[in-house]
């Protein structure tokens, strides 16, 4: 099958094919004799594989690694257990990470009293602006639970 062919039937544009090839982690495509790229189900397969990894957010040089291991082999067989517990910390560290953004996030939300129509500032807008906004916020957070206020915050987000 030609390029166009591949990327339709892999969901893979053409010029990521094309990097794939120059990266190494598609073989190379035979040349036909009017120099057309010449594929067959071996690289679609293989791109199957290629998008399966990425969507699991495995980087190009882990997905190298995979396709060059032998399943068969203990010794392959543990680079792999090691490969996957790497990958999983790291998203165990982008979980937590992303939990901190969304409370200061959270917390910066709190920031704003809502009452735009008599001129006053939007407290997120300020709190963008200064930089220890809401990291100084805690206390903030446990007022507006209990009781829902129409007042800005109380000078602690306007540094």
């Amino acid at each position: 099958m030609r390029i166009g062919e591949l990327a339709k039937e892999s969901g893979v544009t053409v010029e990521t094919i094309r990097f794939y090839e120059n990266e190494g982690l598609l073989p190379r495509a035979e040349r036909s004799l009017n120099n057309y790229r010449c594929y067959t189900e071996g690289h679609l397969k293989r791109l199957f594989f290629i998008r399966h990894c990425r969507s699991l957010d495995m980087s190009l040089d882990d997905i190298k690694l995979l396709i060059n291991v032998d399943a068969r082999r203990s010794e392959d067989a543990v680079r792999v257990h090691a490969l996957i517990s790497e990958h999983i910390h790291k998203i165990d560290l982008q979980i937590e990470s992303l939990k901190k953004l969304r409370q200061h996030l959270g917390l910066l939300a709190l920031c704003c009293h809502g009452n735009h129509t008599n001129g006053e500032p939007c407290g997120l807008i300020e709190g963008l602006t200064s930089q220890a906004c809401c990291h100084n916020c805690e206390d903030l957070k446990k007022k507006k639970t209990t009781k829902k206020s129409d007042k800005p915050c109380s000078g602690s987000c306007t540094h």
